[in-house]
């Protein structure tokens, strides 16, 4: 049987998966090899092959995980302050701080997924995922009284989503970070005009 880190099964889960995050981030998709994961956590390639199957779906549960430590981040400005708190740029900074991703990851993922039916997929389902959990949000919002009840809250996420991502393209391609945090607190403070009760 190959070595097994020495933590619990979620434990050891769990230290791949961030591993494998950060490596993914630094390195891209194609030059991240899972020995090189393994190596980097003093196991053999056999013990990351016992919980994932592939590099792929070693990936997109990196995705998820990480999709995940970013709600968690959006939820706690929301239980602190209201739906208003995710256009600051405090929220912009710590959002940041938690992006996933580097020019070369995203061009590995561009290129990757054209070609790759299953990756797309995969994919696209994580993106649909952190989609659906800021409806959810903006659902509680407006059930609270915070968000207008005329507003469409697939739309608003989608659109808080998509500034998002076009504005981490910006950075990636090398826009200076304090003028895309301003944009980010110009635009989310008109779109909160709008939207807010």
């Amino acid at each position: 049987m190959p070595k097994v880190v020495p933590e619990y099964k979620e434990q050891a889960r769990m230290r791949i998966i961030e591993k494998a995050l950060e490596m993914f981030s630094e390195r891209g998709f194609y030059r991240t090899r899972m020995a090189d994961i393994a190596d980097s956590l003093g196991v053999s390639k056999g013990a990351i092959y016992q919980y994932f199957k592939s590099k792929e779906q070693l990936f997109i549960e990196a995705l998820r995980h990480h999709g995940g430590k970013r709600a968690d981040v959006v939820r706690d400005f929301l239980e602190s302050g209201s739906l208003e708190s995710i256009s600051t740029g405090q929220f912009f900074d710590e959002m940041l701080e938690l992006r996933l991703g580097s020019l070369a990851l995203n061009t590995d993922l561009l290129r990757e997924t054209a070609r790759n039916e299953a990756l797309r997929k995969m994919l696209i389902g994580v993106a649909d995922g952190w989609g659906r959990g800021l409806v959810e949000l903006i659902d509680e919002m407006k059930r609270v009284g915070t968000v207008r009840d005329d507003v469409d809250s697939s739309s608003l996420s989608r659109g808080i989503l998509a500034l998002r991502d076009g504005l981490y393209s910006h950075l990636m391609m090398g826009a200076d970070k304090s003028d895309v945090r301003e944009t980010w607190v110009v635009i989310m403070g008109y779109v909160m005009n709008d939207v807010l009760a």
